[in-house]
């Protein structure tokens, strides 16, 4: 169906077919199947559109798992492994009672039933926590609590509620039978000592904590969060707290970045705002260059005071694409430093620099953070009021996906006014994704949809 959505063909078309529709010229040379450009583009290019899949392609091709770094497990909420938690004993380490009752032999309760119960002799009591007391032989019980380790002889369990104890307490009626491993958890049932009960590549959460814990994991090997500096330029900027005036707009490019870098699973490096200035942006990105990742917004377009691309030159900066052909967020630059860090010019209108962040630097954090390819899938949901047609660029306009009566996905368009606009991304949580050149589509329609959902 996705392939009928973004014009490919019909319902063979191949993934194949897919990155060939992508095909893109970059400065004159194709950009292949794989969607990777042949060679970089020079800042100063006047460069063609690059297809989105063919530049996350190439931004991926320059990122590689990120470094190790060892947490206490209790600081280990929402990191990714990087090395396997083993056990390091039997789990349970015992034969454990599983009820509240008695520890008997189940030989001895065979034939056990309400009118005729097996009468057995009480030779002792274990709680958890504490070691086994005695044995239980022929005609034998122990009173056992839950979590208790079953003492030597007995094979069963019989709960508590199938029993009557005598007034003296010296003997127990049962009036069940129970069959040899009744309400015992036998030891190293769940797992064996030495045994991965955590793969790298998990994110941990509760019960990932849990299993740590019992494999007595007080500290886990997960990947270092990316540090990822985040820039933002233009003279026109007044901090949030301060009420503009005249031309100026308030920042609310940085608090964002800085919320989608931690969304992303980031630690988020705040360089603050710098003004249409060459040299005070070389500085800035010089400090920004240090980190693994750094995003500027704004000053990468055509205008007379867009610096950003010939600073980024000075500074040893080589990019990789220039402009792709996604609406909005055509203006956005890749590049990669000598020392590694990997490089982002991002729009500076608020809805541009939040898509592009959104296709091209989370899987960047993603794959640095050791989960791996995690390139947004689109998926299909009906369409509740109207599209236009479509220009010649990939475009991603602001949804509220829900689900309906009959549990099938809609997707409505809201209400925004286009890149600039801060305020249409405030009730989204998916993009609805249309080709170039599409159809203008009808409530009721067949749409591609991306969901915003957190790593």
């Amino acid at each position: 169906m996705l392939a009928a959505l973004y014009g490919i063909g019909g319902a063979g078309a191949s993934h194949s077919g897919w990155h060939e529709w992508l095909a893109a010229r970059v400065h004159g040379e194709i950009v292949d199947a794989t969607g990777v450009a042949v060679r970089m583009a020079p800042m100063d290019a006047d460069v063609a559109l690059l297809a989105i899949e063919a530049a996350r392609r190439a931004v991926l091709d320059h990122v590689g798992v990120g470094s190790v770094t060892t947490v206490p497990l209790r600081d280990a909420t929402g990191r990714v492994l990087a090395r396997p938690v083993v056990n390091d004993v039997d789990y349970p380490p015992f034969d454990k009672a599983m009820m509240d009752g008695y520890a008997v032999r189940a030989a001895d309760v065979a034939t056990a039933c309400a009118a005729a119960p097996a009468m057995l002799r009480v030779v002792g009591q274990v709680g958890a926590g504490h070691d086994a007391a005695g044995h239980v032989g022929l005609g034998e019980a122990v009173q056992i609590n839950t979590g208790a380790p079953v003492p030597p002889g007995a094979d069963a369990v019989v709960p508590v509620e199938n029993t009557e104890l005598s007034a003296d307490g010296s003997a127990v009626a049962v009036s069940v039978a129970v069959p040899a491993g009744k309400h015992i958890d036998a030891r190293a049932k769940y797992v064996a000592a030495g045994s991965a009960v955590l793969s790298p590549g998990v994110r941990m959460a509760a019960g990932q904590i849990a299993a740590a814990a019992a494999a007595g994991a007080a500290t886990v090997s997960v990947y270092a969060r990316p540090r990822v500096a985040y820039l933002v330029t233009g003279d026109e900027l007044v901090d949030v707290s301060e009420r503009p005036r005249g031309p100026q707009i308030r920042n609310s490019n940085g608090p964002m970045l800085s919320s989608l870098i931690c969304q992303a699973g980031g630690e988020p490096i705040d360089l603050g705002v710098v003004g249409d200035d060459r040299a005070a942006l070389a500085d800035r990105v010089r400090e920004g260059l240090t980190a693994d990742v750094l995003c500027i917004s704004g000053g990468i377009s055509m205008g007379a005071f867009d610096f950003v691309p010939e600073v980024l030159e000075s500074c040893g900066v080589r990019t990789v694409f220039r402009k792709v052909a996604i609406k909005p967020g055509k203006p956005v630059l890749f590049g990669v430093c000598e020392n590694g860090a990997r490089v982002f010019g991002l729009p500076g209108n608020p809805s541009s620099g939040f898509v592009c962040f959104w296709l091209l630097v989370r899987p960047v954090l993603a794959a640095l953070l050791g989960l791996g390819d995690q390139v947004p899938i689109p998926r299909t949901a009906r369409l509740a009021g109207t599209c236009g047609a479509n220009g010649n660029r990939q475009s991603y306009a602001p949804a509220l996906l829900r689900t309906d009566e009959d549990g099938a996905s809609v997707a409505e368009r809201l209400d925004w006014h286009g890149s600039g606009d801060p305020f249409g991304l405030s009730r989204a949580n998916a993009f609805i994704v249309r080709r170039p050149d599409a159809l203008a589509a009808a409530s009721g329609d067949c749409v591609a949809i991306i969901p915003l959902e957190s790593l």
